[in-house]
């Protein structure tokens, strides 16, 4: 098995710094370190926090009809790898129908490490990656065509859709396949006030607030010294209306965290902004693609329809 780091821990804590200063916290860095690896594996287990195990189980229940759609080797990249738990679902699924080789991609050195861990035993040729979604252009050039991409876990909801899908179809070949899931938002009458209720209440659970503070306390931050907000907003778009969360830390005292050898000074009153989350219903997901021009393979979603799962690729030109 072999690790690439296009970004190494001492340009992250860098970055890091450069962020706090201008008050902002991007959702990657809550994942680095072995806290960050705990806090997540933590979270993504608890039954107060249901998003990671349903998309699990909607990718295990899936697996024959993905399956069916590859033959041959490819090479198999998953950015946002997590422990890799979905991945090595997918390759003991695939590996029977051809014999790919696998790109495990994280911002977490310790997540990369996990997830080689968690297909030791699995006969294909492994590399571990160190990398944001960012870096796509320099991940383009370590896979081979065609390949299967894969951005699970509800990575997808995490980034502006347009600038997620422009991105991924221009890395794309015409025979290559990208899967993602996604937690989609009630489309029922009466469910989206309830659907939003719900929403807010698993986002505001002590194991979500402690991992989203947490790249703060391990810098030296009192956990008491700040408070953990989130709104889920509704959007107007062409596509009808989008939930979208909005997430902040207040900061309730002076404080500083080191980011390596620097400082950041934060003053009480101050707010540090962090990502956001979409949530879409189905028909808006599928909007998004046919604007940007991908192709439905399968299109899979939970018996409740609270989740869904794609595989797609790139529509075909015509002269």
């Amino acid at each position: 098995m072999n690790k690439i780091e296009l970004v190494t821990k001492d340009e992250l804590e860098i970055k890091l710094c450069e962020c706090l200063e201008q008050r902002h916290l991007p959702d990657p860095f809550l994942y680095l370190g072995d806290s960050g690896v705990k806090n997540w594996l933590t979270l993504g287990s608890s039954p107060e926090f249901t998003i990671a195990s349903q998309l699990t189980d909607l990718l295990r229940q899936s697996l024959p009809s993905i399956a069916e759609h590859f033959s041959g080797r490819f090479d198999m990249v998953s950015i946002g790898v997590g422990n890799g738990e979905k991945e090595r679902m997918l390759l003991e699924a695939l590996v029977p129908r051809g014999m790919p080789t696998y790109y495990a991609v994280d911002i977490s050195s310790e997540m990369v490490d996990q997830a080689l861990n968690t297909v030791a035993d699995i006969d294909v040729e492994k590399t571990g990656v160190v990398a944001f979604l960012e870096d796509l252009v320099r991940l383009r050039q370590l896979w081979n065509s065609p390949v299967l991409l894969c951005l699970l876990g509800n990575n997808f909801s995490n980034y502006d859709p347009d600038y997620l899908l422009e991105t991924v179809h221009v890395q794309l070949q015409c025979d290559d396949l990208f899967l993602f899931d996604c937690h989609l938002f009630p489309t029922q009458r009466g469910g989206q006030g309830q659907g939003q209720e719900q929403e807010e209440q698993m986002y505001h659970s002590q194991l979500n607030v402690r991992f989203n503070i947490d790249p703060l306390v391990q810098r030296g931050m009192d956990p008491d010294s700040c408070a953990f907000h989130l709104d889920l907003l509704p959007i107007e778009t062409s596509l009808g209306t989008i939930y979208r969360t909005r997430k902040w830390i207040e900061i309730l005292k002076d404080s500083a965290v080191s980011c390596g050898p620097n400082k950041v000074w934060l003053k009480a009153g101050e707010t540090i902004s962090m990502g956001f989350t979409y949530k879409y219903t189905r028909s808006q997901v599928q909007g998004y693609l046919r604007w940007h021009s991908f192709q439905e393979i399968r299109l899979l979603s939970s018996p409740d329809d609270h989740n869904l799962l794609a595989l797609i690729r790139k529509r075909p030109t015509t002269d």
